[in-house]
């Protein structure tokens, strides 16, 4: 006997009319995407946050799970984004409204 499977949560059509940000945003959870999303954010927002003269400095900006890995070309400037890593994490979190980054990991 054929046995008939339960729908995914994100194909089910609904009879009234829902805002697209919900729907996007039903979309994101169901196929588990809000954590790839917020690590893109996160790479996309260091030139922003550390401005141009870091970001400049750095290379090589990637998250995996909850940590920022950053390769920088010098070891002053290094040794400068080690002794500040709490106050970077802290603006990542002002910015995104929510804690992504965890731990960065100097390269």
């Amino acid at each position: 006997m054929y046995k008939k499977k339960n729908p995914h949560p994100a194909s089910i059509r609904k009879s009234e009319a829902t805002p697209l940000g919900q729907v996007i945003n039903e979309m994101f959870d169901a196929y588990h995407l809000n954590r790839k999303v917020d690590q893109t954010q996160v790479v996309n927002l260091w030139p922003k946050l550390m401005g141009k003269a870091i970001a400049s400095r750095t290379k090589g900006v990637f998250m995996k799970d909850s940590k920022l890995f950053v390769t920088v070309e010098s070891s002053a400037l290094k040794q400068e984004l080690h002794m500040n890593k709490e106050k970077i994490i802290h603006l990542f979190r002002e910015e995104l409204g929510k804690e992504v980054v965890k731990e960065i990991v100097l390269l």
